[in-house]
């Protein structure tokens, strides 16, 4: 697609964000155009000629700053397929669009026309203060044209729960859906809750997505890091293998099936850290302990901070880019950074994820089990650390 038709998409998309069908007030008067500033990055500031690390080649990136005193906290992300425009939320319950910006290599180079908007809750109004709009993780069904303005699934801590919004009919004026709250996953570290989340096809066609959700530091008696998958309100217990002392930030799964994950350390002597690792998708399923391929770990000498919100797509050319932003926790010290990277993987042949148990017929394999929460029972609630 030529740059102008996916400039022209974009503008589409951050227009029909700032003003859609059947508007509500109260959002409309804090939805709007919001100043930023960008500015070049250089992957490894300390050799400008290193592009390649790990299994993933540097292919731009910008640091991203506003006089907006709500701009910050960027948590999940989402790029529209061809690239041209992006959605974040942040864990202060904001959205984000912007389009993005190429230069002449096809290297990130900058952001325009960005608009941030409340996120709404279940009575129409903005969430209100941390507690309730601690938003961490997002992923988007695309709508018509492979648009962001699509179903919008928002994973949230602290006052843990998923929702869904019809961002396609409503833009940023959608209520919310509540699919899942602790209710129905037991309790979770109060911020060490869900932090990553993926759609999955439904187990049976006609029925819903299932949910596929990691957890940042909920453990598992074995010491293992949470997640489920979720079909409906039956819960699938599965282990992640706690790589210390990486945490989980997010995921996505790749067009093969497997799942690339996103991890970050800190600690006030080494700072900050990410990895990456590649799980194999048919190793996902109820009990499994998943696990993968490291395919990358860097430190703060490369142009990194607290990385949280990932997203995937493929060209047209069966190339996988790989996009990451950072949290900034509106910390002076701390910066709002979007990366991109082409992923240089030999991709699968196509295959759907579905949970896996060995000893279980092929319909089971299709439906997550039935026992749900039973694994919770007993798990205490801890106070997670704070986030950088």
């Amino acid at each position: 697609m030529s740059i102008g038709y996916r400039v022209l998409g974009a503008l589409a998309i951050c227009i029909s964000f700032a003003a859609p069908p059947f508007a509500i007030s109260t959002a409309i008067a804090a939805t709007g155009s919001v100043e930023v500033s960008t500015a070049p990055l250089l992957w490894n500031p300390e050799d400008r000629n290193e592009t390649r690390t790990g299994k993933l080649s540097w292919a731009g990136g910008i640091e991203i700053t506003s006089p907006n005193k709500d701009f910050g906290g960027w948590s999940g992300l989402a790029v529209s397929k061809d690239g041209a425009a992006m959605l974040s939320v942040s864990d202060t319950g904001h959205w984000l669009t912007a389009i993005l910006l190429y230069d002449e290599r096809g290297r990130l180079s900058g952001m325009a026309e960005a608009k941030m908007a409340p996120l709404l809750g279940l009575d129409g109004n903005p969430v209100a203060g941390k507690s309730l709009g601690d938003a961490e993780s997002l992923v988007v069904q695309p709508g018509a044209s492979d648009s962001l303005m699509g179903t919008a699934y928002v994973g949230f801590e602290r006052a843990h729960r998923i929702w869904r919004y019809d961002l396609k009919t409503y833009g940023a004026d959608a209520r919310p859906e509540q699919l899942l709250t602790q209710r129905h996953f037991g309790r979770l570290n109060n911020n060490g809750g869900i932090e990553s989340l993926e759609v999955l096809p439904p187990a049976e066609p006609g029925g819903e997505p299932r949910i596929l959700a990691i957890t940042e530091d909920t453990l598992d008696p074995l010491g293992n890091i949470k997640g489920f998958i979720a079909d409906g309100h039956d819960i699938a217990w599965f282990g992640l293998r706690h790589r210390e002392p990486f945490s989980p930030t997010d995921m996505a799964v790749l067009p093969d099936g497997n799942l690339l994950l996103l991890e970050r350390r800190y600690s006030p002597l080494a700072g900050v850290g990410m990895q990456m690792r590649l799980v194999p998708g048919d190793s996902l399923g109820k009990d499994a302990v998943l696990d993968g391929e490291v395919l990358i770990d860097v430190g703060q000498r490369y142009s990194i901070d607290n990385m949280e919100g990932l997203a995937v797509r493929q060209d047209e050319n069966g190339d996988l880019f790989v996009y990451l932003i950072s949290d900034d926790n509106f910390n002076p010290l701390q910066r709002t950074l979007l990366l991109m990277f082409k992923l240089d993987l030999e991709m699968q042949p196509d295959r759907t994820p579905a949970p896996m148990s060995e000893g279980e017929d092929i319909k089971r394999l299709q439906s997550p089990g039935e026992d749900g929460s039973s694994a919770e029972a007993g798990q205490s609630e801890e106070a997670g650390q704070e986030p950088m």
